[in-house]
């Protein structure tokens, strides 16, 4: 098949971003912009390399690190999926996340401002 080819209908690539979204709890979606933006121009083997990496790093606080401890995990499981996926389609399936990601964090805070 050729790179420009798309392997998975819309409905595959939201219900993956919303398998993916489940399991990312806890993360700062600023960090998640960050993988992504790697892993579009590294690969999702680096990108998860690069995750590992960052959440040892004495240079990042506590919630960032944590972040990418998630996004290591995470994305680890999912690698034999996303590798399959031409760069349309990860870009695609990443965009869904980060709006799941930002309409989790919505919903959390109208919970708050209702009690």
């Amino acid at each position: 098949m050729s790179k420009g080819e798309l392997l998975m209908t819309t409905d595959e690539k939201v219900e993956l971003a919303q398998r993916i979204e489940g399991q990312l709890t806890g993360i700062i979606p600023s960090e998640w912009n960050k993988w992504c933006a790697y892993a579009r121009r590294f690969g999702i083997k680096k990108a998860i390399q690069f995750a590992q990496i960052m959440q040892n790093s004495p240079s990042l606080r506590p919630g960032p690190k944590q972040s990418y401890r998630t996004i290591s995990q995470v994305m680890g499981r999912f690698r034999k999926d996303l590798e399959k996926l031409s760069q349309d389609e990860l870009a695609e399936v990443f965009g869904y996340v980060r709006r799941f990601l930002f309409a989790r964090r919505g919903e959390t805070h109208e919970e708050r401002t209702r009690r």
